[in-house]
This record gives C-alpha cells, structure tokens and sequence, in this order.
C-alpha cells in the first residue's frame, strides 16, 4: 500500500456502531466520495483520485464487509449501506454536500444515498451500473453470476480455498483485455477478500437484489432525482454495459447525460483512469459553477483591494517585474529539491509564468498539458527522455497543445528556465494516469500559501501594474 502513502492519501476508520469503515481521504475543496464495486475495494480509484485532489476533498470507502471494513452479519441492501455513507459523510467527517461516483455495486448504492439525501447529493458519477427495480427487465443483463452469488451458502462452500482462481476468472473475464486490471490490483482484493467473511460480504449484496429493487420502487414513487448525473457504460461487446447503463438511471433521474466508455469493458475506471478524470473534471466543474453561480451575491462576498488573496487585473498597464524580490518554493509534493519562482498569471489567458530550478540528474514526472508551452533556457542543460535533443542556455522550446513528455537534468549543472505555460499542465504516473493538475489557479495558490507558512508579504501576481 505504499503508494497510496506517495500520493498523501490518508487512512482512517469510522465506527458507526453496528459497521467499522475503513476509508482514504486526501485534497481539499468540495467533496466526492467514491464508491467501489465487486470485487474490488476503495484501491480500483487509485488512478482516478489524485487528478482531483487539488480541487476536491476526496473520499474513498471500502463497503461495509468488503475492503479494510468490518463484515457485520447483515445490512447488505443498498439502502442500509448508502446510509453508512451518509453518517461517514455526514457526520463523521462534517459534509453537507458532496459529489458522489460509483462503480458496479457503488452504483447501486450511490442511488440509494440520492433517493434518501436529495438536497445533500450535489451530483453523480456513474460506470457500467443500472439500478434495480428500474422498471427494465435488462437490469442484471443476463451475468450468470447473479443468480449463483444469490444462493444460500452454495458459493461460499465452491470457492473456499478458491478464492484466487474464481476472482481471477472475474477480473481477466471483466475487461475489454484481460490484462485491464493490474496485478498489482488483483493481488490487493485478494488478499483482501480472502480474509475470513470477505467472499460472504461480497456475495450478500447480491442475495439482497429483490429488496433493493423493492426499496427503490419506493423511492421511485417519491419522484425522479434532480440533481444532474453522469453515467458511462463499458463500450466492449457482452463485457460493458453500453448505452443500456445510461437508459438504466434515465428512467430514475431526470438529468442524465454520458454514453459508452470506448476501449473499456465493465472495469472502466481501472482501465482508462487518466479518461475518466478527465470526464469527472469536466463534470464536477460544470455542477459547482452553476450552483456558485446561482447563490445570491451579497456585500460580504465583493472582494477588495484591502483582501490580499483578492486578485486584479482590472488595470492593463506595462510593470517591471522585481523577479529578485518573489521567492523560490519548492516544488512539493513532487520534487522537494526542484524550486518554483510564480512571476506572474493571466487569470484572462489562463497562462501562468514561472521560473523552474532544479539540481543536476534529476528527472520530475511525466507531464501533458491542454494548451502551448514555452520554455527558454537559462543556465544547465536538460531534455525530454522522449526526444533526442538537448537543450542548452539560449535554447528555446516550444510544445505543441496536447503533447506529453517526461523531462530530465542533463550533465552536472544547475538548471534554470523560465516557462511560460496555458491552460492546465496534468503531472501523470508512468502508466499515464493523471496525479495532479497545475494551473495558474493552483499556481496563485501555491505562492500564497508558501507566504502565509513563512512570513512573506505577497504581491498581487495577476496584476499588471505595479
């Protein structure tokens, strides 16, 4: 679990009394909470939570009986276990709204907590799940292993001793390859699903399908939820749901918008993380400017020049830059011997100009980034581990929008440059999914926090007078 340590997610556990629930949480901002699937546990968002962390406080569950969680004897319908999210949500950790993502039997529940919170469920993401009792007669789309899990004791006695080569099955049978799960991964719900009870947790959500279609027809009859929802069902033929997982949650909610997850099976946001940040971004920041866009504007909330963390650029006027003055900060959580030096943003452009130091043989993370580049060399030498060139002092670089690359310290100088950077540069890991997202938002404030922690006074960098 080393990993999830590198990507400053916190463990912690929630005793709600009749349940024990193990969970990660990490970043700040608004609040997702996020919802795994069978058989897997809170680990299958690994790749999808740290490209939300600087926008979002990140939750993610494991189940009651699945995961790192207790494994009480009963409480498998949705509607008991979406209201231990709501008193993990709620109550322990003091949110009163929040964004909701399921996968699999998440989604299941993740309705569950829409129907009975309705004010409090801001939003939905949803992968490769239907409702029960939708009114189709498709919802379990014909898995054979529905009606096998459902039966009394029968598949806890089969695959006792057998628990890696049944999940194995489910795992290599489930994706559009049948490498779409890591082993890594696997060997992680393995181990947690063959500790004593994990098959039997897992195996009594399913023998709880009849009531929870029961339930939701009653929650059905209270009305289609309102807030929006996104769902997306796995493109690969009798692997993923299709467009069926989409017609599913349209027959509950009213606002459902999505389609089919290309090149995925039913493991959607193991098998394209860096797709499905993306998609949550897009989503999620839509629903929260709406909202702030319709709270009522008041006196309180006008900001003033007297505000530092205020930022304005309502003058356009030519300023020399005092670059001596603005200090390096370290280029934390990435690298803590790489220095930043934030010149200026243009809140307008969406661009951002910094300074970047950082010491000989070095190599910072993969990167990709939505607009141009420009990168001048100051002093040292550096490349791209994927290019042939090297750039010197004098060099300039200029990357394309939509271009990744992965750069190195070359020979055993210094290197400074200044780069000149639009829109949003992802950090991703080496399988490509997203770990974090800079801006000239994040940009703004990482520079105001390095002030606050060590007395500096700031200066206002989106302004272009001095």
């Amino acid at each position: 679990m080393d990993r999830a340590l590198e990507l400053n997610l916190r463990h912690d556990w929630a005793d709600l009394g009749d349940v024990r629930l193990h969970y990660v949480s990490g970043g700040q901002g608004p609040a997702i909470v996020f919802l795994h699937g069978w058989p897997q546990t809170w680990y299958m968002w690994r790749d999808v939570l740290p490209g939300l962390m600087q926008r979002y406080r990140v939750v993610a569950v494991d189940l009651r009986g699945l995961g790192e969680s207790s494994r009480p004897a009963a409480g498998y319908d949705t509607k008991t276990v979406a209201q231990d999210v709501w008193r993990l949500m709620h109550d322990v950790l003091g949110e009163r709204t929040f964004h909701v993502v399921g996968h699999d039997w998440g989604g299941p529940v993740a309705y569950a907590l829409a129907a009975q919170h309705r004010v409090a469920v801001t939003s939905m993401a949803i992968f490769d799940a239907p409702v029960p009792g939708d009114g189709s007669v498709l919802t379990a789309l014909g898995r054979w292993h529905f009606g096998f899990h459902a039966e009394a004791d029968l598949p806890e006695a089969l695959v006792a001793g057998r628990e890696e080569l049944y999940l194995r099955y489910m795992y290599r049978k489930g994706g559009a390859r049948p490498d779409a799960i890591s082993e890594e991964a696997q060997r992680e719900y393995l181990r947690t699903y063959a500790q004593p009870g994990g098959m039997r947790a897992g195996f009594n959500y399913y023998r709880e399908w009849a009531q929870d279609a029961k339930d939701n027809l009653a929650f059905i009859k209270q009305g289609k939820l309102a807030m929006p929802i996104l769902v997306y069902g796995g493109g690969a033929p009798n692997v993923g749901r299709g467009l069926y997982a989409m017609d599913s949650w349209q027959r509950v909610a009213c606002d459902v918008r999505g389609g089919v997850a290309e090149g995925c099976g039913h493991w959607i946001p193991e098998e394209r993380p860096a797709w499905v940040v993306e998609r949550l971004l897009e989503f999620f920041g839509e629903v929260d400017r709406r909202r702030n866009a319709a709270r009522p504007l008041t006196t309180s909330s006008i900001p003033t020049k007297r505000d530092h963390m205020t930022m304005f650029y309502e003058t356009i006027d030519t300023a020399l830059i005092d670059v001596e003055s603005l200090p390096w900060m370290p280029f934390v959580p990435y690298a803590d011997n790489v220095f930043l030096k934030l010149i200026k943003v243009d809140p307008i452009r969406g661009e951002w100009t910094a300074l970047l130091k950082a010491p000989p043989n070095i190599a910072l993370p993969m990167h990709h980034h939505s607009g141009t580049v420009m990168v001048w060399t100051i002093a040292g030498r550096w490349k791209y581990i994927e290019h042939d060139w090297v750039a010197s002092p004098g060099s300039y670089v200029f990357e394309t929008a939509g271009s990744r690359h992965t750069p190195i310290s070359v020979g055993d100088d210094e290197v400074i440059t200044l780069n000149i950077v639009q829109g949003d540069w992802d950090l991703m890991s080496p399988e490509g999914a997203v770990l974090a997202i800079e801006n000239w938002k994040s940009m703004v404030e990482r520079y105001l926090n390095f002030c606050r922690a060590n007395g500096v006074k700031p200066v206002d960098v989106s302004s272009f007078s001095v």
